[in-house]
């Protein structure tokens, strides 16, 4: 049986004798080959269709809703739900089947929208419960999705909102968003990413490549290797993560959790397609290294079948460090490890931008766009450096900022 995950990590293996802490790079890959218990994958499409939507975007959307709706791959179920003031459902959950007339989901979904009063205010979250409720009688090996598109600022309590993305958390629904246009405020759908685990959220600020980014990101779905996964990283005993982010394909900057035993951190991973990889930066802080010690072993674990699989890298991706006092040793710059830690730079200063700005205080926040500027030039990081060339006059380019640092992958090439 192969291996649904596999590992590799990079950092400097020597370590001086009066040090006691040292930084390193783990790769996580998901695999291309068919596993024993294939995931179902569920889709539930959640449109904004409130009166800010009217006009091009609107027309887009139903376009790229019926592009989507002909050519979703077999063997995925989907629905499509639309909300303003409430939520409907215009095409139940349908398996797509091999062989299947999907023309015909297209003419329900055109039948049932002509049905509908809408263009009204927008309440996020009965979009979401809506998707709850109809993906609720769901069981089994099951990747359960939300693809979420608003073009607007919600206009119910924010505690309604915050309720129904705690629900889409506990019924492991991933939270998958979309800015569309330019109204839409980025904490919202970075949130709703960051606490449902799913991928982060996106900017589709011209209406014509809604339909490219629908279809783009249905398909990986289909292709769905596992959802409740978490990395798990054994460490010797009184060894301490300092910290521990996400470098690729975002920078997202997060907390590995103890579990209890003494040796092993735990932190969660969105959901993975087939091909997909991430790579995290951790920083570990160990209580004494000796002459040689097994720093780090990663490992996935991810729920198949109903059953909990435990997958762990082989020795070669151990983190085994060295004491030497040969000073050219010490000094070695793994170059990935220095290129995340460069892009975490990049992802700080965007952070304070972001800050700055809602702060009003418009001198900060192009100080702080310089630096970030700089940083992504230098890390060869070509669509944050378009991005924050534009953020200076651009309401869009500062909110895709704020979305999170998109990074360029230093580990791809050699998974």
């Amino acid at each position: 049986m192969s291996n649904a995950f596999s590992f590799k990590t990079y950092y400097n293996p020597y370590i001086a004798p009066t040090s006691n802490s040292f930084w390193g790079v783990v790769s996580v890959s998901a695999s291309d080959a068919p596993q024993p218990v294939q995931q179902e994958t569920v889709v539930s499409l959640v449109c904004d269709v409130s009166g800010s939507m009217q006009g091009a975007k609107f027309n887009n959307m139903i376009e790229s809703v019926e592009t989507l709706l002909s050519t979703a791959p077999a063997g995925i179920t989907l629905g499509i739900i639309v909300f303003d003031n409430h939520a409907n459902e215009i095409l139940p959950l349908t398996r797509i089947v091999p062989g299947m007339d999907q023309d015909i989901l297209v003419q329900t979904f055109r039948r049932s929208l002509r049905r509908l009063s809408i263009f009204g205010g927008t309440s996020m979250s009965t979009g979401i419960k809506l998707a709850l409720q109809t993906q609720g009688a769901l069981r089994g090996n099951t990747a359960k999705y939300c693809i979420f598109l608003s073009d607007g600022q919600n206009t119910e309590p924010e505690t309604m909102l915050a309720a129904a993305v705690k629900q889409a958390a506990d019924a492991s629904l991933h939270l998958c968003a979309y800015g569309y246009g330019s109204d839409w405020t980025p904490d919202e759908l970075t949130k709703m990413a960051e606490i449902t685990n799913g991928w982060m959220p996106k900017a589709v600020p011209n209406p014509t490549d809604l339909v490219k980014e629908f279809t783009a990101l249905v398909a990986r779905m289909a292709r769905t290797v596992a959802t409740d996964v978490a990395l798990q990283l054994w460490t010797p005993t009184g060894a301490k993560i300092l910290s521990l982010s996400q470098a690729y394909p975002q920078w997202v900057k997060g907390e590995a959790a103890p579990v209890g035993d003494g040796h092993t951190w735990v932190v969660p991973v969105p959901p993975m397609s087939a091909k997909d990889h991430r790579d995290f930066v951790v920083h570990i802080e160990l209580a004494a290294v000796g002459a040689k010690v097994v720093a780090a072993k990663p490992s996935v674990v991810y729920i198949a079948g109903g059953q909990r699989t435990e997958e762990k890298g082989d020795q070669a991706t151990w983190m085994i460090l060295q004491q030497t006092t040969d000073q050219a040793q010490i000094n070695q710059v793994n170059p990935v490890v220095a290129g995340y830690l460069g892009q975490g730079q990049l992802a700080a200063s965007m952070r304070s931008m972001t800050e700055a700005l809602n702060a009003g205080d418009s001198k900060a926040a192009e100080r702080h766009r310089t630096e970030a500027l700089d940083i992504a030039q230098a890390t060869g990081n070509r669509n944050m450096t378009q991005v924050l060339d534009a953020a200076s006059g651009s309401d869009v380019a500062r909110k895709t900022a704020a979305l999170g640092t998109s990074t360029v992958s230093l580990t791809e090439d050699d998974t």
